[in-house]
């Protein structure tokens, strides 16, 4: 998605195929201005389910090989990679593992989170983070690679 305006989806259920690919858009999804959304297939059935009441920014890119899900409520701010994928491999074949965002999931601006990654509901990622491992629900974690910072969050 790459148009320079924002795209807001308010229907019940959107959902485009591509292929053996599938994304799944739900109500109130805003895509705001030069966004990616990268879906390639390369022997998977690739999967992108984007959450009701979702919000991604700015110049945010979305790399899709097996699955990303992100939930509901989630905000992500500008300039964020979210990539279950590398697109190279190392003496092996690429690795593609499954990235989920769990709900009312808040990342900053500038953020990355990796391949293979759980982020549990309510948490939140700071500006810059690099997102290398699972992040428990309500939990603030920020760096690089990104750390717990604090316990037992809530945002409103």
């Amino acid at each position: 998605m790459n148009g320079g305006e924002e795209l807001c989806l308010v229907e019940n259920v959107r959902t485009i195929k591509l292929g053996e690919s599938c994304i799944d858009f739900g109500k109130s999804v805003c895509i705001y201005n030069d966004v990616k959304i990268s879906v390639v297939n390369r022997g998977e059935k690739p999967k992108l389910s984007i959450g009701n009441g979702v919000s991604i920014g700015d110049r945010t890119e979305i790399h899709v090989g097996k699955e990303v899900v992100i939930g509901d409520g989630t905000l992500i701010a500008w300039d964020c990679c979210i990539m279950d994928r590398d697109y190279h491999s190392i003496g092996t074949e690429e690795i593609m593992k499954p990235v989920h965002i769990g709900k009312h999931v808040w990342i900053g601006c500038n953020a990355i989170i990796l391949k293979g990654v759980t982020i549990g509901d309510g948490a939140v990622v700071a500006a810059g983070a690099v997102v290398t491992k699972d992040i428990p629900a309500n939990a603030l974690v920020g760096g690089n690679p990104a750390r717990v910072i604090k316990e037992n969050i809530s945002w409103t």
